[in-house]
């Protein structure tokens, strides 16, 4: 008799264990997904309502990017738990039906496992749907897999067609894509007006999708996430700045902590791991990807988090036409203009003897003039890190055109 009971008493404890081991109640999941969002431009714009979700959720300002920075790869990644050394998404010509690529394993029908065949096989009769402004996002898709698999010309139209959808199927997960914010930032130019202004625009669509999950009597059960896929420099993005390199993340809703600060490191492939540890589901063991745990409630930053030096946004040449480089050619005299980046802090130092700064280098105060030919070279310094080097340069001419 006093074994059975140590034997039902281990039971309990396993039970109790393995019930521990996923966040408790979140029945859907809804991912927005904000192509062209750097966390600057996030923390330059004004956005009540996303900073609303941000306040009331956890966050974080540094997820690293799938190299190259651009659309595919990266919303491949959050799709697959994976980078493209694993799912072949090098570039945006990449689609999912065409088998020229040896994945590591692949389902019958030659595709690499994403987070809609993971929960199709666990939870076969749920509802599952994306929407796209992008209409090659497509071509990640398996759309046998989905109950909903629609793109529309329009951000509006497509956060406008999610709502309604929310509101119809209460689906237990949705996969959203808008594609304006980088529209803005190839067409304005990242950091511009123009850009700013379409991601406080772009805050007005994420209210009508949340507000949509809150009319559908499943906000309680339903955690959300808004994350971007790249970001970008100048008219462009592809490459290796940090502004390329770096996007923000929020989760919000049922299981998530409250105004928290991610510590752990956030990669584009944790995105799927997220979906299905939330939704209790089992991740296959090919996936790269790991779910933010430190953002749920009931679970810790990992104790193995390595911080000794912190990698710091760099700061930014002031412009007036977005152009790469920053500087430009002018006659007789330039204005050097050195802006810091958004919400972080420490000091600028710079160098116009084209060496990289060091702490030792003088420290930007104000703009200041160069009247001959100047390399300027700026990074950003605090007591806890340091930024990459980034790089104007400054040609002068006379009014007959003669470098200085």
């Amino acid at each position: 008799m006093k074994k059975l009971a140590i034997i039902a008493f281990c039971a309990v404890c396993i039970a109790c264990e393995q019930q521990d081991k996923y966040p408790k109640g979140i029945e859907h999941v809804v991912v927005i997904g904000l192509d062209g969002l750097s966390s600057t431009g996030l923390r330059a714009s004004t956005t009540p309502f996303m900073d609303s979700l941000l306040h009331h959720g956890a966050y974080s300002y540094t997820v690293r990017c799938i190299l190259p920075t651009v659309s595919t790869p990266n919303w491949n990644a959050m799709l697959c738990g994976a980078g493209p050394e694993i799912t072949g998404a090098i570039n945006n010509s990449w689609k999912a039906n065409d088998f020229n690529f040896p994945y590591p394993v692949m389902s019958k029908d030659r595709s690499f496992p994403n987070i809609f065949r993971i929960i199709r096989e666990q939870k076969p009769d749920v509802e599952l749907g994306a929407i796209y402004h992008w209409g090659d996002f497509r071509f990640m898709l398996e759309d046998a897999l989905l109950n909903k698999s629609e793109t529309y010309p329009t951000q509006l139209e497509t956060a406008q067609k999610s709502a309604e959808y929310i509101l119809d199927k209460k689906p237990y997960f949705l996969f959203i894509q808008l594609d304006g914010v980088d529209g803005a930032g190839h067409g304005d130019g990242h950091m511009s007006p123009g850009y700013l202004k379409y991601i406080e625009e772009t805050d007005t669509h994420v209210r009508m999708i949340v507000n949509a999950v809150q009319q559908a009597g499943i906000a309680g059960t339903t955690m959300i996430m808004v994350v971007g896929d790249h970001g970008g420099i100048f008219h462009g993005h592809g490459g290796n700045a940090y502004d390329e390199l770096t996007t923000p993340i929020i989760f919000f809703g049922k299981g998530i902590k409250q105004n928290y600060p991610v510590r752990q490191q956030i990669y584009k492939y944790d995105v799927a791991a997220d979906v299905a540890f939330a939704l209790g589901l089992k991740a296959p063991q090919v996936w790269t990807g790991r779910p933010t745990k430190p953002a749920y409630t009931g679970f810790d930053e990992p104790d193995n988090l390595w911080k000794e030096w912190e990698v710091l946004p760099s700061p930014r040449f002031a412009s007036e036409t977005y152009n790469a480089p920053f500087g430009g050619e002018f006659v007789d005299r330039a204005t050097v203009t050195i802006l810091p980046p958004e919400g972080t802090e420490g000091v600028i130092r710079y160098t116009t003897d084209e060496s990289t700064p060091t702490a030792e280098s003088p420290v930007y105060k104000e703009p200041f003039t160069v009247e001959k030919t100047t390399v300027v070279n700026a990074k950003m310094f605090s007591d806890t890190g340091e930024s990459v080097k980034v790089t104007a340069i400054y040609k002068i001419t006379d009014n007959k055109g003669v470098e200085k």
